[in-house]
């Protein structure tokens, strides 16, 4: 898998992009959430080394990429809520996430043409390995306000993150492919109230999660065979994985295929 292909971000990536538009005072169930994530995307980074050959730890790295990518770009959502567009929003939106983008990406260019690729062109368009969550973070703030105002926000994003699916070429530029599959995560986060987090809290609901993690566990290492592990990258869409665009929702491939 190349580096510009995986999905994961780095620790202090994911939390620049994820601070919450105010100052208001921080909840210690984000900070845990966001922790947890992050630890996630480490171990996703490690997992690929020891994934070849083991049904068992691909089925780990693909239980893994289910979730925690999704997780935390709905929390940054959640996160965002306050933010219209003010002059001192936008000024921190540049400082905290263009900015780091602009730096970590022509450092990463360095890097690769130092190391592997001599010929790798400087390009802002395309991110480098972990830059597309910065760029992501980026499209989606800019945009919420605009699903504050339309009527049925979340149906909206989930017909483009759809849509994104099903055309080929999207992310060759900005990974526009991976913008709009994780959009509808970050509208749904934008959406959410704090009593929707707060019923997240009740102890029935913790012991129902518990068990559908639980039985994820066994279903993950039955279904790893027969599912591309390139659906969870959201980095190509499905005619570019051989799949007809009216199966695109299943993800679902014969065994013999998966890859």
């Amino acid at each position: 898998m190349s580096s510009t292909t995986h999905p994961g971000t780095t620790a202090s990536a994911l939390r620049t992009a994820s601070a919450p538009s105010t100052g208001r005072r921080r909840d210690p169930y984000f900070d845990n959430a966001k922790y947890l994530a992050v630890l996630l995307v480490a171990v996703g980074h490690v997992l690929p080394v020891v994934v070849e050959g083991s049904r068992t730890t691909r089925a780990l790295y693909m239980l893994v990429y289910a979730f925690h990518m999704p997780a935390f770009v709905l929390i940054s959502g959640h996160l965002s809520r306050s933010y219209t567009g003010r002059p001192d929003q936008l000024r921190r939106l540049l400082t905290g996430v263009v900015v780091p983008y602009l730096v970590f990406e022509v450092a990463y260019t360095l890097l690769i043409r130092w190391g592997a690729q001599p010929e790798r062109p400087y390009s802002l368009l395309h991110p480098s390995y972990l830059m597309w969550f910065l760029i992501a973070l980026f499209v989606w703030r800019v945009t919420a306000p605009f699903w504050s105002i339309i009527r049925w926000p979340v149906p909206v994003s989930l017909g483009i993150g759809a849509l994104a699916a099903i055309t080929p070429g999207l992310d060759g530029v900005i990974g526009m492919q991976r913008v709009l599959q994780f959009l509808p995560f970050f509208v749904i986060g934008l959406r959410m109230r704090p009593e929707h987090f707060r019923f997240l809290r009740r102890r029935p609901v913790r012991v129902v999660a518990a068990l559908v993690l639980v039985g994820a566990v066994p279903f993950t290492y039955w279904a790893t065979a027969s599912i591309y592990m390139t659906w969870f990258y959201r980095t190509v869409s499905a005619q570019e994985m051989g799949v007809a665009w009216g199966r695109a929702s299943s993800g679902w491939v014969p065994s013999s295929s998966a890859r």
